[in-house]
């Protein structure tokens, strides 16, 4: 049987990852130049450089201009099991989540949001718009839709330095219980592109998710791009069987 032989650019990835496990390296080690592990395994210099690139695309590495090649940070992950908000779940990782708080005003439901909340038009909600950034990194922008009714003077809360959940649990007993979450893809606008760090049009995953409270009234809407070379989503599947056997018998 013929042997399969990976395209040069992907035995160039493979030969890259390897490097950065077998040398332990770690984010913000430096990697040789190019020229050296060009030689090192016998590629061109084209083919090499194009690995690069996209190990930098997805996160893995950084390049500074004049400086060299290296091991980005690690990424911050987002599983989808559970109900946590941004700051318990990055503090679970040893991280730590800041957040800059771009606007925060009255709004009220058009068409789209009327039928998400089962409400009238006009019904009156807090627009939230936050970038949250992860160990000083930008990560992602939310917009989020909370019932102004269930939340008075939200706008007198910090928002900048106490987590969401936590002022609506703490301060106003409107506690998490369940929700769903779409992922998709979406692109920079002008402004996130500013504020993330990225080019504009550049691709980011778009989520897209409802939370209830402990009476099953939807406590928010919320929408996020953000930027996937620096977020992991997770999940966990489960086979379940119906009518599985769990004991033979002879």
């Amino acid at each position: 049987m013929e042997e399969y032989k990976l395209r040069p650019g992907a035995r160039a990835r493979e030969l890259l990852e390897g490097f950065l496990v077998e040398y332990g390296l770690a984010p913000g080690d430096r990697l040789p130049s190019e020229r050296a592990l060009s030689q090192r395994w016998g590629l061109s210099r084209s083919t090499l450089r194009n690995a690069l690139s996209l190990m930098e695309e997805d996160g893995t590495l950084r390049s500074r201009i004049g400086a060299g090649t290296f091991v980005a940070p690690a990424k911050y992950t987002r599983s989808l099991q559970g109900l946590l908000s941004m700051s318990q779940s990055a503090a679970g990782q040893g991280r730590t989540v800041t957040t800059r708080l771009l606007r925060l005003e009255q709004a009220e439901c058009d068409k789209h949001l009327a039928k998400r909340f089962g409400q009238m038009l006009g019904y009156p909600l807090y627009k939230i718009v936050r970038l949250r950034s992860v160990d000083g990194e930008p990560v992602m922008i939310e917009t989020s839709y909370i019932p102004a009714g269930r939340v008075p003077g939200l706008e007198k809360k910090d928002l900048e330095h106490q987590s969401l959940f936590a002022i609506l649990e703490e301060d106003y007993g409107v506690i998490p219980r369940e929700g769903d979450e779409k992922i998709g893809i979406t692109y920079a606008t002008d402004e996130e592109a500013a504020l993330m760090g990225v080019e504009p049009e550049s691709p980011l995953f778009w989520i897209v998710s409802t939370t209830y409270d402990q009476g099953g009234q939807m406590m928010e809407y919320c929408r996020a791009a953000a930027r996937p070379d620096r977020l992991r989503i997770t999940t966990v599947m489960e086979r379940k069987l119906e009518g599985a056997i769990t004991e033979y018998e002879a």
